[in-house]
């Protein structure tokens, strides 16, 4: 297996957690998986594409990734409903 896509798997699983732990009534964790990976993709394409994203890391571009994940996760937070609380 690449290292690449162990920290790759690390970046999101890491980027997925964090939002857990800073808005935690804000949805289930697939949903901020399925985010941190979306983020994830895009910021890695984009960084490929444009050569834009800091340092290249073996294959990956981590400080890309990162903003790529905080802007799906932000992104989610302002498209998605909050889910509804049971009283």
């Amino acid at each position: 297996m690449s290292p690449a896509l162990i920290l790759g798997a690390l970046l999101v699983l890491i980027g997925a957690q964090v939002t857990r732990v800073v808005a935690p009534r804000q949805g289930s964790y697939v949903v901020a998986f399925v985010l941190a990976a979306a983020g994830f993709v895009a910021a890695e394409l984009f960084a490929i594409a444009t050569h834009i994203g800091g340092p290249g890391l073996g294959a990956l571009h981590p400080l890309a990734d990162v903003a790529g994940i905080a802007a799906a996760e932000l992104l989610g937070w302002a498209l998605l409903p909050a889910p509804r609380q049971r009283l």
